[in-house]
């Protein structure tokens, strides 16, 4: 046997190689288009155990928020977020709470960081939709900042929040970063 039939017999093996490689390939991909709802599942299960160390986590600020104990819940919310801060929940959890406490330009500022860090949340087909708050904090923080910055128009603390609400307000609606 010479060169170029060694030669031949291996670019044929190669080719078989690369066929039966591209074959299950194509199987595997047809399985994964046949059957849709295992990713689904797999996307719900992780979501569930998410919400279920969520729970966990702030059980204990959840309960001084509905003492009114806003300070005492935001404190052991920033406590969590020391331990945690990869995590976008305690900036939603923060968020609400400064907006119960009235402080509507800290709460706005910690919406943007959930939304910078947790896109799903003003996504409308994830279950981490929490869009419609969001909307009702932006409108009423347009109104507030908006009247302010009329008053005080080099106010940098009102240019900033207008800066994170013109944000939010563009992610609402579906703009890019």
């Amino acid at each position: 046997m010479d060169w170029l039939d060694k030669l031949s017999i291996a670019a044929i093996a190669g080719i078989a190689v690369i066929t039966i490689g591209m074959l299950a390939n194509q199987e595997l991909m047809q399985r994964g288009r046949d059957n849709p709802g295992e990713e689904a599942k797999a996307k719900e299960s992780s979501y569930a155990l998410q919400m279920e160390e969520n729970e966990r986590l702030f059980k204990g600020a959840r309960t001084l928020e509905e003492q009114g104990l806003y300070k005492e819940a935001v404190a052991q919310v920033e406590d969590i977020m020391k331990s945690y801060p990869e995590k976008s929940v305690p900036y939603v959890y923060l968020g609400r709470l400064h907006f119960k406490e009235g402080k509507l330009g800290e709460s706005i500022i910690n919406y943007r960081q959930a939304v910078e860090m947790e896109p799903d949340y003003v996504d409308e087909r994830t279950p981490r939709f929490i869009g419609d708050e969001i909307k009702g904090i932006v409108e009423e923080g347009r109104e507030k900042f908006g009247r302010e910055k009329e008053l005080k128009p080099e106010d940098k603390e009102v240019r900033e929040a207008l800066k994170d609400i013109y944000y939010l307000q563009s992610r609402l609606a579906g703009g890019c970063e």
